[in-house]
């Protein structure tokens, strides 16, 4: 066991506060999904009559995604609540 025991506490806030900031970062980086819908852009094209379009993201990753992050939440509390020191 640790000395000091407010360490281990200030741990998991760093960790949640690093993983809500980059969740929000990506969430802004593939950009809002309404806003997304609204705008459609005709495909790009390129030489030799090639058109590559912005297709959204698959329904498969979006679930991986949310099932990782609910995966993390939940492990950070089940081994902040029982689980020993870092």
């Amino acid at each position: 066991m640790r000395y000091f025991d407010l360490l281990d506490f200030q741990y998991v806030v760093l960790a949640l506060s690093i993983g809500i900031a980059v969740t929000i970062l990506l969430y802004v980086a593939f950009g809002w999904p309404v806003i997304s819908q609204k705008r459609k852009k005709a495909p790009e094209e390129f030489a030799a009559g090639l058109q590559i379009e912005k297709n959204p993201v698959p329904p498969i990753l979006i679930f991986v995604y949310t099932a990782f992050f609910i995966w993390a939440v939940v492990y950070m509390i089940v081994e902040g609540i029982k689980g020993g020191p870092f």
